[in-house]
């Protein structure tokens, strides 16, 4: 367990670390990326190997239930506000704030590691 501890808080840094030199290397800041657009997968895989160690059961259907919300409340956001629907905004905005949710659920997983 105490591994699983070292393991959760390293790839935190190891995410974001990886992340800002793969986005400096490719140069994805002219594209209009930045290092949430690489760190997101790397956090659901993560979020996969540390759950499916720590605990009975994968805790990964439950982060797909939480982007499936994300995904149906971005979509509304869309569709009430704005009027206006289009794939490239619904999809860059998705991908940043699935990132967002990730990182935070990936966090709580982190911490109940801890008190665990």
């Amino acid at each position: 367990m105490t591994f699983l501890k070292f393991a959760a808080i390293l790839f935190i840094v190891l995410n974001f670390t990886i992340s800002i030199i793969l986005v400096k290397l490719l140069r994805l800041q002219k594209k209009g990326g930045n290092f949430a657009d690489i760190a997101f997968p790397l956090f659901v895989f993560e979020f996969y190997l540390i759950t499916d160690k720590a605990y009975y059961h994968s805790l990964l259907p439950h982060l797909f239930l939480a982007l499936s919300i994300l995904t149906i409340a971005i979509a509304c956001i869309f569709l009430w506000k704005r009027k206006d629907f289009t794939y490239s905004r619904f999809f860059k905005l998705f991908w940043r704030a699935g990132f967002l949710l990730t990182f935070l659920i990936y966090l709580a997983m982190t911490i109940s590691l801890f008190l665990m």
